[in-house]
């Protein structure tokens, strides 16, 4: 039976099968290794992982299971830069933000070439809302009394004056009046004047963020191919729920959450985005490539297209973004 990624880097690093705790010093070894063995680590301590909330490991080490491909990524300067995915369980929080959600975890780890067309978009949230005359006149009163200090009440009898000023010319009572009465365009042809309600804009909030990214996996051996089975099987598997009952109700166990860093050789890429956890909501898995091949003597694929579509689950404040979100 062929060794395995993980078993063959475990060795190297003298871990044994589950690597962590006991570990001998390591030899040299690749980037990838050294980032799961520090996710590990953090793990085990109970710090927060890469800023992206508190993570809790249930055990004294995790398993080092990592999946690569291509084979030599990380290792050479043609494979130097990688993506790593790696799957966590969300256990609890009572808000949204990065600080507010516990995790247990890493459970699994990915790693893939980096594709083309990388990026993050900051969305705010600002709505535009039309305000009545009635609705304008409460807030002149209210912003009266706070800015001059005077009663509300003396600040609303001065918003009455001012309304009865509004409406003492003909004009104004056609334009007012005559709107609720007959129309908008006809009070404009008879008064020749046009009224509308004044608009405001209102901010309702941050938006969370969406990545999307679209691999090419093109295995040269079959090992490679069985690699790439198995990885798409980890999102696949990792992204759906568990259904804990389905007689009178459907009960779901959720789904995993996943980290996504940017690495290069030497370690992580510090001039891109971080990215909190994140939710696998859409995966798209193509066989074959253009013209649908396959290996004759494995029938696997000579080309698998994944895209991964993933929203962020915790909403940023500007203090995340100072810290590179």
């Amino acid at each position: 039976m062929s060794e395995t990624y993980a078993e063959r880097r475990a060795k190297e690093l003298g871990l044994g099968a589950s690597g962590g705790a006991g570990a001998t010093s390591p030899k040299p070894m690749d980037a990838i290794t050294n980032q799961v063995n520090a996710d590990n680590r953090a793990a085990e301590a109970g710090k927060d992982h890469n800023g992206q909330g508190t993570t809790t490991q249930t055990g004294k080490k995790v398993d080092l299971n990592v999946m690569v491909h291509p084979d030599n990524l990380g290792m050479t300067g043609m494979n130097a830069n990688y993506m790593m995915f790696s799957s966590y369980t969300m256990r609890g929080g009572v808000g949204s933000s990065t600080s507010d959600m516990n995790f247990e975890g890493p459970h699994e780890f990915v790693c893939l070439p980096i594709p083309s067309g990388i990026g993050a978009t900051y969305e705010q949230g600002w709505d535009q809302a039309d305000v009545g005359l009635l609705s304008s006149a409460v807030q002149m009163g209210v912003e009266t009394a706070l800015t001059q200090g005077r009663t509300l009440a003396g600040s609303m009898d001065q918003v009455g004056e001012q309304m009865k000023s509004s409406f003492s010319g003909k004009n104004a009572i056609l334009g007012t009046v005559g709107k609720m009465i007959m129309g908008e365009a006809a009070t404009q042809r008879a008064s020749g004047r046009a009224t509308f309600s004044n608009t405001y804009v209102t901010y309702t909030g941050p938006a969370f963020r969406d990545f999307t990214y679209n691999f090419s996996l093109k295995p040269l051996t079959p090992k490679e191919s069985n690699m790439v089975r198995q990885i798409v099987q980890f999102f696949k598997v990792n992204s759906a729920p568990r259904q804990l009952a389905g007689n009178l109700q459907r009960i779901y166990e959720l789904p995993k959450l996943f980290s996504i860093g940017y690495h290069t050789i030497n370690g992580p890429m510090t001039h891109l985005n971080n990215i909190a956890k994140c939710a696998l909501t859409n995966i798209n898995v193509v066989y074959g490539g253009d013209r649908f091949a396959v290996f004759s003597n494995t029938s696997a694929p000579v080309q698998v297209d994944l895209t991964l579509q993933f929203k962020e689950v915790q909403l940023l404040s500007n203090d995340d973004m100072e810290k590179g979100y």
